[in-house]
């Protein structure tokens, strides 16, 4: 696949953003892993793959954060 410059200066590709994107939804607890279709999310725009990487990025995110805040409640002060 050709390689595109996306928004934050990187040089990339839909299929490393498609890689990233089952990456990251593999990190979230689930039954079994999670595999996707190259061809069917090949469709996609860059544009709309870098979005779905940053949203699942924000989740990972607030997910460690909710962790941490929980960890902190069996701290006695």
């Amino acid at each position: 696949m050709d390689s595109f410059i996306s928004k934050n200066g990187e040089i990339t590709s839909k299929d490393a953003l498609i890689a990233e994107i089952e990456s990251l939804l593999n990190t979230f607890p689930t039954a079994s892993p999670t595999a996707l279709s190259r061809s069917v999310m090949s469709m996609l725009s860059g544009e709309e793959l870098e979005h779905i990487r940053d949203s699942l990025l924000q989740k990972k995110e607030s997910v460690i954060v909710r962790n941490k805040e929980w960890l902190k409640g069996f701290v006695n002060d």
